[in-house]
């Protein structure tokens, strides 16, 4: 009796060694697999939201007993929902981390992508405190950072960089132009060469103003336009219609003011017949660049970029003052109810249509004469018409304000 229960005992022993050399056997395609999808749907962000947002389902779906997985594959579809403007939805899932994983760098890229949804939802309090959470992450990655495999290596390096390019987003917009210049400061640029699309995201925050303050105001204005058509060009080849479309944006903002554009038109002749190969005249060239962008961002699907687009293009209608397309451009800059998310954008919106309603009503005034006629009628009519109309006419605006533009 007592060897049948050692012979018992035997065999769940190697019962058991065996079930878990199948399970890691099974387990480790599984990760391998998770990690490739991951890898794929973080390749699509600025691509392709509807393939970022399909790679993702697919890891989390297989990640049930893959805690990193699962976290990355959250953090993923957060950045979708980030772009679609369904901040309480992405705020959920980057909430979920924490408690399934303590790996440090899905942590950070989970705090850093809180600092964008606080960022832009104007929430001050918040965005210092999900950035001490991720200096906290990156100080204990950092003691252990030789140690990490090229993955994540890769997801540092995209942690590392978005927190440098967020942090200076939010010094900037608060008025901390100092703090905006020397939050990019640590980043090693030679480095994020490696991610191409983080490097497509420094050149367009660089480009678009504010960083560069050395030299004169023409030679500051030369530079930026520089790095933001190397922005367009690189985005162009690596398909990134996410980057064209900023970069155009902030392209057609360079071209906006007169004396500005003039000189850029100058010194860049074939730099402009590149962005310009229509050869649209000068003074619609800044609406022209700000339709094509507003059209890759409208296909691309980031709403809070949309919006953005309709107001840059409101801008260049009013520089040439076309008021009335302005107008439009403005209020379809706030048909979409998801953007009251985003307080500072809204504000920025409603500020321009201030500008159009003022220039309008001035524009109104200039029509009135100002002088009453002084001719009198030498003889007033003794019989009223017999008949009256019983319908008056009525006149319908049956289009939109044609624009100035064409799409590319």
């Amino acid at each position: 009796q007592y060897g049948g229960r050692d012979c018992f005992l035997f065999m769940k022993f190697w019962l058991f060694i065996l079930s878990t050399i199948l399970i890691l056997a099974c387990t480790r395609p599984d990760r391998q697999t998770v990690d490739k999808l991951n890898t794929l749907s973080y390749a699509y962000h600025y691509k392709s939201v509807d393939s970022t947002e399909y790679y993702a389902k697919q890891a989390y779906d297989l990640s049930a007993h893959y805690d990193k997985g699962r976290a990355e594959a959250l953090n993923n579809l957060a950045f979708t929902d980030i772009v679609k403007m369904q901040y309480d939805k992405a705020e959920q899932r980057l909430n979920e981390i924490p408690q399934i994983t303590d790996n440090q760098t899905e942590l950070l890229v989970s705090y850093v992508q809180q600092m964008r949804l606080c960022q832009r939802r104007s929430k001050n309090r918040e965005f210092y405190e999900y950035r001490e959470n991720a200096m906290e992450a990156l100080k204990r990655i950092n003691e252990e950072r030789s140690q990490l495999s090229e993955h994540q290596l890769q997801r540092l390096r995209y942690a590392e960089s978005e927190m440098a390019i967020v942090t200076s987003t939010y010094y900037y917009y608060v008025g901390l132009e100092r703090q905006s210049i020397d939050a990019l400061q640590d980043l090693d640029i030679n480095d994020l060469r490696r991610d191409t699309a983080q490097w497509l995201n420094y050149l367009y925050y660089v480009g678009s103003g504010g960083i560069i303050t050395t030299g004169t105001q023409q030679e500051i204005n030369q530079e930026e336009f520089d790095t933001l058509l190397r922005c367009f060009i690189h985005a162009r080849q690596g398909d990134y219609p996410y980057f064209a479309a900023n970069a155009l944006e902030a392209l057609s903002e360079h071209l906006m003011d007169p004396d500005y554009r003039r000189q850029l038109l100058a010194d860049n002749l074939p730099a402009m017949k590149f962005i310009n190969p229509d050869g649209v005249d000068e003074d619609m060239l800044a609406g022209w660049l700000a339709e094509d962008a507003l059209h890759l961002f409208s296909v691309y699907g980031d709403i809070y970029q949309i919006a953005g687009a309709y107001r840059t293009l409101a801008s260049c209608y009013r520089q040439i003052d076309d008021y009335e397309s302005a107008l439009y451009n403005l209020e379809e800059a706030l048909s979409d109810s998801a953007i009251y998310q985003a307080p500072d954008l809204v504000a920025s919106i409603r500020e321009q249509l201030s500008l159009v309603y003022s220039a309008m009503d001035e524009k109104q005034l200039r029509t009135i004469p100002t002088t009453i006629p002084t001719i009198i009628p030498t003889t007033i009519p003794t019989t009223i018409p017999k008949t009256i109309p019983t319908t008056l006419p009525i006149t319908k605006l049956t289009t939109m304000p044609t624009t100035i533009l064409t799409t590319l």
